[in-house]
């Protein structure tokens, strides 16, 4: 097919849920994905895959697959390249669903009911705008919960702030369409965090929050042979000299705060705002990633992410109160000073509980 082209099959006329898959190069992890959609149960849905000009030449086979299967769906290859947050925003303006359901290319559905069960928990409860699941480690079963119990929660600025650390993950992330697409933006391309910004934004103008307590999604399928590329087995840097290195961590908070603070009612509600969001981000996220990049790459390496976290990067923009940005710069200072001199022993051994707590902060894949 050329680029630009939508191929379509349409045998749902009005479906409840949209599955947007953002797509490159992992065909086969992409393969195993698609055959957990066929086997469910629920036929009110579509399959909605946007192709960021993937060189593997698995097209054929994706679109084959598609062709044999009875899946509804809509397949698109872009044009040029334009990495994870714009081909996220391409699969969710193929969807025609009520609500678009996210997918990685790289992960499954947990059943065939799944779909079934998740339209269910949407329909008995209105007015929702974002909806988030559980997820479990398809390799390991170790499970990840971002949400504790089934219920839904009023939408504002605050409950945006208090959340959006649930929504990096992208799969089992469910967004209203119609919200998707009154707020589509290319304003945060390159961030890799687009679907924080929907979720975010869609919450602060009051959308309604529905946490599902209910695994929806199996996180990295296994095809033998084959890995996703990961942080952790990438090449190691040379220790000297420290050189600074913006991460995508540094655009989180700036991404979040874009999204919330026009619903803020006065200058005090925009402050406390500022402080919830970076506080979560150098308390929990920061800390995490800083040394578990001494872990993975060297301490040298940590001082370079800690040099492009710094508040003249993470906060820049960021219209903080003075009293506000020095209280921050503080907490970011001590933070870095226990993240470069903790002993390594004592996080491997906390890893665990400390990754899953960080994880739905700064934890998603990208193509």
């Amino acid at each position: 097919m050329s680029s630009g082209e939508v191929v379509r099959r349409d045998r749902v006329d009005r479906p409840t849920l949209s599955v947007c898959i953002p797509q490159h190069e992992r065909t086969q992890f992409l393969l195993l994905a698609l055959e957990s959609l066929a086997r469910q149960t629920h036929d009110a849905f579509e399959v909605c895959i946007s192709d960021d000009c993937s060189k593997d030449g698995g097209t054929p086979r994706i679109l084959e697959f598609l062709k044999r299967s009875r899946l509804s769906f809509a397949f698109a290859r872009q044009e040029r390249n334009g990495r994870y947050d714009r081909n996220l925003r391409a699969s969710l303006a193929l969807a025609r669903g009520e609500y678009c359901v996210l997918l990685g290319n790289d992960d499954g559905l947990a059943g065939p009911d799944t779909l079934a069960l998740l339209a269910r928990d949407l329909a008995t409860t209105p007015g929702v705008a974002v909806a988030v699941t559980n997820y479990r480690d398809a390799a390991t079963g170790r499970l990840y919960r971002r949400a504790r119990t089934t219920r839904g929660l009023a939408g504002g600025p605050a409950l945006a702030a208090r959340t959006f650390r649930n929504f990096s993950f992208v799969s089992g992330l469910v967004l209203a369409t119609e919200g998707v697409r009154r707020h589509a933006t290319d304003r945060w391309d390159g961030s890799e965090f687009y679907q924080m910004f929907l979720a975010a934004r869609m919450l602060a103008e009051g959308g309604a929050l529905l946490s599902i307590d209910r695994i929806v999604v199996d996180m990295g399928l296994q095809v033998p042979d084959q890995r996703v590329d990961s942080y952790a087995r990438r090449p190691r840097t040379p220790r000297w000299p420290i050189v600074e290195r913006r991460l995508n961590l540094d655009a989180i908070g700036r991404l979040v705060l874009d999204a919330i603070l026009p619903f803020a009612r006065n200058e005090l509600e925009r402050q406390r705002l500022i402080w919830r969001v970076m506080g979560q981000l150098y308390l929990f996220t920061y800390p995490f990633w800083l040394v578990e990049y001494r872990r993975v790459q060297s301490w040298s390496y940590a001082c370079g992410v800690a040099l492009g976290m710094r508040p003249r990067h993470s906060l820049q923009d960021v219209p903080a109160a003075a009293v506000t940005r020095a209280a921050l710069g503080a907490i970011f200072g001590g933070v870095t000073a226990a993240g470069l001199t903790i002993p390594l022993g004592a996080f491997e051994r906390l890893h665990e509980h400390l990754y899953g707590l960080a994880k739905a902060a700064a934890g998603a894949r990208r193509d």
